[in-house]
């Protein structure tokens, strides 16, 4: 009993070790699939948002949201539905790198907008950046995480109006990581 003691004590180690070195889950929004929101009716800013929502824990809020909003939105509307519902966030328009790296390093994540691939934008959600790689939650596929070097996707949501991000913020932030 005792040897199965340590050898679980050896493997806890080991794995924290691991966390340390190799920085944490990746990515650092980690939302089981289960949980993720595909675009329903072109409401692809909704469904980054939901997946957020449901990231945080607020999974009432999330079915409540997506049985009451659809369609696009640009950040002003967008701002005055969840002012409406009384949601907590932060955001920013002018396209603050610094924002994006709170979000992710809080373990929050935020929804961004992007060029579209049809013209247009696209709204995911951010779920991880580090130094040389961004990881995105699509909902147009939501079976995996999509990885953009950092460069190329900080570029891509500065030219999408100037760079609109929006994060949920309630406390705690996140689940620990698994």
């Amino acid at each position: 009993m005792k040897r199965a003691i340590q050898l679980i004590a050896i493997v806890y180690m080991l794995f924290a070790i691991a966390v340390c070195v190799f920085g944490g889950e990746r990515p650092t929004v980690n939302l089981p699939l289960e949980l993720r929101q595909k675009n329903y009716g072109s409401s692809c800013c909704h469904a980054a948002f939901i997946s957020l929502l449901r990231w945080q824990g607020r999974y009432a809020m999330a079915d409540y949201w997506r049985s009451k909003y659809s369609g696009g939105a640009y950040w002003n509307t967008f701002q005055q539905k969840m002012d409406r519902e009384g949601i907590r966030y932060a955001q920013t328009i002018h396209g603050d790198v610094g924002f994006l790296e709170w979000a992710c390093s809080s373990r929050r994540g935020c929804a961004i907008q992007i060029p579209g691939s049809r013209g247009g934008y696209h709204m995911v959600a951010l779920v991880h950046l580090d130094a040389k790689w961004a990881g995105i939650l699509d909902n147009n596929s939501v079976s995996q995480y999509r990885w953009i070097p950092r460069d190329e996707l900080i570029s891509k949501w500065k030219r999408a109006k100037g760079g609109w991000a929006i994060a949920v913020i309630y406390t705690p932030a996140a689940p620990l990581p698994r």
